[in-house]
């Protein structure tokens, strides 16, 4: 497979690309979260919880929603925080979602400082732009590519 069929997709790309329809929501969902929006998961009871308490922080895609401002901060810092504290993940692994979760606080609370508050998607939160660069750098080096048979 050449590289030049392989593409990444940040969240924020991801999101941008939601039509309506419960396969690219559901991948949307699987790039921030790594669960499915159908899987009993407690990341879906924590968004729909937060859909319930936050009405106005809801954004309508066909049948599935995008939470926005704090219920979108206080979906993905839980999840990271989660992360963060998994003893059965790795160490590199836990440093990395600390790191996140310190870059979507800082972003949140700079969006929300403003003279006009910014109410930031999960997307858009969540897309790590060295995340972007590093996995365009290995599909360019051809260290990304089809698995061999």
């Amino acid at each position: 497979m050449p590289n030049e069929d392989l593409v990444f997709y940040s969240t924020a790309a991801l999101e941008r690309g939601l039509d309506g329809s419960d396969a690219r929501y559901s991948d949307y969902i699987f790039a921030m979260y790594h669960c499915r929006p159908e899987e009993p998961a407690e990341t879906n009871q924590r968004r729909e919880h937060l859909r319930s308490t936050f009405p106005t922080k809801v954004l309508q895609t066909g049948s599935q929603f995008v939470l926005v401002g704090e219920a979108a901060y206080l979906s993905l810092s839980s999840h990271y925080q989660a992360l963060a504290a998994c003893e059965t993940l790795s160490e590199d692994y836990r440093s990395y979602a600390s790191e996140r979760l310190e870059q979507i606080t800082s972003v949140h609370r700079g969006s929300q400082s403003l003279l006009v508050p910014l109410d930031l998607t999960e997307g858009q939160l969540s897309q790590d732009p060295r995340l972007e660069f590093l996995a365009c750098l290995a599909v360019l080096n051809g260290q990304v590519r089809a698995r061999e048979a």
